[in-house]
């Protein structure tokens, strides 16, 4: 897996320096996706004295100084918006919880939060000199990195996914973009990306070990945490990998230490029940995810979050709901075309059944009176819905397909 060394360094100290969540171990600002001791996720530590936020619509540079961005010259800064966070009154009632904020993040340009890690992600790669990359997702990651590096003539990526998943791209392929579609699963797709990225010797983007697709996702809370006319007590999300709950813990400790929150609220996962390999594991009390956990063809109706695979990044999420008190629970298909009905009708907001699931979850949480009427709760949805079944003929005519 190639390291991208970071340019000769400026005369200032670096803004902030690199820190395994696992391990401890610490270096220098540079492209890296695991610590080199115990493979760890890193995590930027950005300095926080003299931190501000800034005036104006455009969120990276609103944030410029919580992220691990030298200059906001390195940033397309068109690239995502601000979304509104709002109080969420008659579907609060409905379930139960009066003082429920939804942050809606289906107005992103591409539908779905993704285009915030698109943002930081090309801003860390011009800071390193990174012009060409590989990635893979289930569409919603793809399809904003691709749209970030259509804006930018001097990018090229290409990207992989398994075959189920081609209509949730929307790609325009051509001279710097291209996507190939894999006979096999999010997991199959990713090892052949992985394998094309080293036969050709072009940096492998990372996903979830990307620290930089977590520090754009940060945003989306840094933002609701601003708005919100009190902190919250739960913060709700769907998850497949856990970027956003990695991204979202990180953002409250910067918070914390800014004096910006004054405590940590806790973290509620979800998952659906046909694709629960996390919230099966907490269930039971495991520590980790084995083989026999994986599922190989996942199926459901969230399919952003149809990850059949969470072996690496399970023990993260384990410990981010083991610390805050939180935990990772799982709904099923008829609760989440209920919660996607409510939210519809209640509040106007038109999600994706992964969103729904956050509302599926409240429900059943607020009903076991495990959150209590007089809790804060927050809610990420975090897009849209963009798949239909005919979609994947466009998409798989532009495409590669490889064996």
């Amino acid at each position: 897996m190639p390291v991208v060394n970071h340019r000769e360094k400026p005369e200032a100290p670096p803004k902030y320096r690199l820190l395994c969540v696992s391990c401890g171990w610490e270096s220098a600002p540079e492209f890296r996706l695991r610590c080199p001791r115990c493979s760890g996720a890193l995590d930027p530590r950005l300095n926080l004295e003299n931190v501000t936020t800034r005036d104006g619509d455009q969120p990276e540079l609103t944030y410029l100084d919580f992220l691990p961005v030298e200059s906001g010259h390195f940033l397309d800064a068109d690239v995502s918006v601000r979304t509104p966070c709002r109080p969420a009154a008659r579907l609060g009632a409905a379930i139960g919880l009066p003082r429920l904020w939804v942050k809606d993040e289906s107005q992103q340009p591409t539908g779905t939060t993704k285009d915030r890690l698109a943002s930081v992600v090309l801003a860390v790669f011009r800071q390193f000199e990174i012009k060409e990359f590989v990635a893979s997702s289930t569409g919603n990651s793809s399809t904003a990195l691709a749209r970030a590096v259509q804006r930018d003539h001097s990018m090229r990526a290409h990207f992989f996914c398994g075959r189920d998943f081609t209509g949730d791209h929307d790609i325009e392929t051509g001279d710097r973009v291209s996507l190939t579609v894999v006979d096999g699963n999010y997991a199959q797709a990713t090892q052949v990306a992985q394998e094309f990225a080293a036969r050709k010797g072009l940096v492998w983007e990372g996903g979830f070990f990307n620290w930089a697709r977590r520090e754009g996702l940060k945003l989306t809370y840094l933002e609701a945490f601003d708005a919100m006319d009190d902190k919250p007590d739960v913060v709700v999300q769907a998850i497949s990998s856990g970027m956003g709950m990695m991204a979202v813990r990180k953002g409250v400790a910067e918070y914390l230490a800014c004096g910006r929150l004054t405590s940590s609220p806790r973290f509620v996962m979800v998952q659906q029940d046909t694709c629960a390999p996390m919230a099966v594991a907490w269930r039971e009390g495991r520590a980790e995810l084995t083989e026999d956990d994986v599922i190989e063809h996942p199926t459901g109706l969230a399919r952003a979050i149809l990850l059949g695979d969470g072996r690496a990044t399970y023990p993260y999420m384990r410990d981010i709901a083991t610390e805050s008190g939180g935990s990772i629970v799982s709904v099923s298909q008829d609760e989440l075309v209920q919660a996607r009905t409510m939210l519809r009708e209640l509040e106007g907001l038109d999600v994706c059944h992964s969103s729904a699931a956050t509302i599926a979850a409240l429900r059943n949480e607020a009903a076991a009176q495990r959150i209590t009427p007089d809790q804060v709760v927050l809610v990420n949805l975090t897009g849209r819905e963009r798949y239909t079944a005919a979609d994947a003929g466009p998409a798989l005519a532009a495409a590669t397909t490889a064996g």
